[in-house]
């Protein structure tokens, strides 16, 4: 007689196990996606604690440049009236002891550049408002460039006020993460403050920057 072929007995040994996880192997399942989401949270604030901390030494060494070409020069640099003569480029400001041009603003890290205090190659440029590309003032890396001036926080400043606008708007958190390493923590006191264009969506009603906020906000440092 002919061997008979088993059909179900074979079937299954060809099919896997319809048997479902163990709750024992579901509670690995569940530890080791909770560990490589913390993981990925964890890179997250790395990154961003990295950005701050480059963005406050940028601001740090954009203010020792500057105090350089003081002592250097006795001027702003972008305001300074002997630049051309000086071999820092074609722009020479009017010598106001500010920086309240678009010329100058935008000869301002040419003029750092050519005198040797920051690194990069920088062109002037008539700036447009705030506006600054790579090629005349270096990236911040908030996203956008630094941008020097004397009117960015007021149209009136006081004689030599020169502010430092950080680049792109950013979360009012990573605002104030820069504000307490470099002021006092706070949006609208010291030398580290929130623009006035951007009326109160980031700052609480006591002038602390809301930390809890989502919108994108602008700051900028007081150098002067």
């Amino acid at each position: 007689m002919p061997k008979r072929f088993n059909t179900t007995k074979n079937l299954k040994a060809i099919l896997p196990s319809q048997q479902g996880f163990s709750l024992l192997e579901l509670a690995i399942a569940l530890a080791v996606l909770a560990v490589l989401a913390g993981g990925v949270l964890k890179g997250s604030e790395l990154i961003q604690s990295a950005k701050v901390q480059s963005t406050v030494t940028e601001i740090t060494n954009i203010d020792t440049a500057v105090s350089a070409f003081e002592g250097r020069y006795a001027a702003l640099p972008g305001d300074f009236a002997g630049a051309s003569a000086a071999g820092l480029g074609s722009f020479s400001g009017n010598g106001n002891g500010l920086v309240d041009t678009a010329g100058e603003q935008g000869a301002v890290f040419e003029h750092l550049q050519r005198a040797g205090f920051i690194k990069g190659q920088f062109t002037s440029i008539e700036l447009t408002g705030a506006t600054c590309p790579e090629t005349s003032c270096p990236a911040s890396p908030l996203g956008g460039t630094f941008v020097m001036g004397s009117t960015l926080l007021s149209d009136d400043p006081a004689n030599g006020s020169i502010q430092l606008l950080l680049g792109n708007a950013t979360r009012s958190k990573k605002l104030a993460d820069i504000d307490r390493k470099l002021d006092d923590g706070k949006a609208e006191s010291g030398d580290f403050l929130i623009l006035a264009t951007e009326g109160s969506t980031c700052t609480t009603d006591e002038g602390l920057w809301d930390e809890a906020s989502e919108s994108n906000c602008q700051a900028a440092y007081k150098l002067r």
